[in-house]
């Protein structure tokens, strides 16, 4: 059976036919043991299609999940995959906007990363980071995620757009803590820092039916 890694390509970006596959074949123990830190999910995504249960007040509570507006996705970001597959992002917006706005990312470090670096997660355009987000409001070096005992920190790298999160713009160089659910934006594109658990419950329940 394919791990989460498996199915993670080189720029950090979870393919979500393959997550919803895995999810439905793979315990939550399991799950959470090879997701062990949170995602980066597109806002778009989270507030279209994994909105919070009325009335929850947890941040681990089951979100609601639209399967059909999903797969509408999917094929969608399927044809902008194939349609641009470069190196160097472009001087214009790229096709693909949509499309990082719907991602789900995986913090993990690439493969054969020293073990003093294991614990920041580097995010830019450039291919040299762990999370590559290929646009051009994107710096090529914009921000890193730093674990720390079970924390999670927040640091931009003086990036030209800037970092916010939850809509306030942090300082360069300036380490801001992370709580589940914050909002996250670099540059034009804001994501959602949520559990793993979040995601499994979701899945499983309103897709699964279970």
């Amino acid at each position: 059976m394919a791990s989460i890694r498996d199915i993670t390509d080189t720029k950090g970006r979870i393919n979500y036919i393959q997550l919803r596959e895995l999810v439905s074949n793979t315990s939550l123990s399991e799950f959470t043991s090879q997701a062990q830190y949170p995602f980066l999910i597109g806002k778009e995504l989270y507030d279209g299609e994994l909105r919070k249960k009325v009335g929850a007040t947890t941040s681990t509570s089951t979100m609601k999940f639209d399967a059909s507006e999903i797969r509408e996705r999917i094929a969608s970001l399927a044809e902008a995959k194939k349609a641009s597959i470069a190196n160097e992002p472009p001087a214009q917006p790229v096709s693909d906007t949509g499309g990082i706005s719907h991602a789900i990312y995986l913090l993990r470090k690439k493969l054969y990363t020293k073990e003093d670096e294991q614990n920041v997660i580097n995010i830019g355009r450039a291919e040299d980071n762990d999370i590559v987000i290929a646009d051009f409001v994107i710096s090529k070096h914009h921000a890193q995620i730093i674990i720390f005992h079970g924390m999670y920190f927040i640091l931009d790298l003086n990036s030209t757009n800037g970092t916010r999160v939850n809509q306030q713009l942090i300082s360069p160089k300036m380490k801001v803590q992370l709580a589940m659910n914050a909002t996250i934006a670099f540059g034009r594109f804001c994501f959602v820092f949520t559990h793993p658990l979040q995601v499994y419950r979701a899945m499983r329940k309103e897709i699964l039916g279970f």
